[in-house]
């Protein structure tokens, strides 16, 4: 894996938003490193709202470089630059389909752990300027990551990221959205997911309240 590019922002406002004027960071753009990773962000970057966004288990958001191609491809456009999703961090090799709950990896000089997919609200509609985007792009699987942030250090494009510790469940990003927001999961798939130990509560619930549909259309 490697280090594409660091993204940041400011918050600033957003007008005309399907919730009306709101303040946010989501407009992320390169900068040149070495840029430092903390507890609770990247340097030059912050939450537009920090009661629903970021904290320690969301401190920074990754998204894979190869996903860039399909959005691409399916929106017909090509992005005017990284971070066009939002995220901090684009990292090459780090797909939804590879990288897992409770993975611990370290990028340059930051040791991380991958906590929990995103599940984008109203925002990312009106960055993108396509209504009700935010559930095409959970319904992809092709979400990325959140991460909290084990030791703070500096990261600069270019940098490898290596998997250190890989969780012993192999619960993938992709399959926790999907237990989420997609159809077709399987009962043996969410009973994995219901299996880990350390899954966090909200990811617990939604794996609940899947099951519960599961088995009330089984007895149809």
């Amino acid at each position: 894996m490697q280090l594409v590019s660091v993204n940041v922002a400011r918050p600033r406002l957003l007008k005309g938003t399907a919730r009306g004027d709101v303040m946010s960071a989501i407009h992320k753009r390169p900068v040149e490193g070495p840029v430092m990773v903390r507890r609770l962000n990247v340097d030059g970057d912050a939450q537009g709202d920090p009661t629903v966004h970021g904290g320690p288990d969301a401190a920074v958001y990754v998204y894979a470089f190869e996903d860039y191609a399909f959005w691409a491809a399916q929106l017909k456009r090509e992005p005017a630059s990284f971070g066009w999703f939002g995220e901090n961090l684009t990292v090459q090799g780090a797909s939804s389909d590879v990288m897992c709950f409770g993975d611990v990896w370290q990028v340059g000089g930051a040791l991380l752990q991958v906590t929990e997919p995103r599940s984008p609200c109203y925002k990312l509609d009106h960055k993108m300027g396509i209504r009700y985007f935010a559930a095409r792009f959970r319904r992809s699987g092709r979400v990325g990551f959140y991460n909290r942030v084990l030791e703070e250090g500096p990261v600069q494009t270019g940098d490898e990221a290596v998997l250190v510790e890989p969780h012993p469940a192999r619960i993938s990003i992709r399959l926790l959205s999907d237990v989420r927001h997609a159809e077709g999961v399987s009962e043996e798939d969410v009973e994995r997911v219901l299996a880990v130990h350390d899954l966090p509560p909200d990811q617990r619930r939604h794996a609940e309240r899947r099951m519960r549909r599961i088995r009330r259309q089984k007895t149809q």
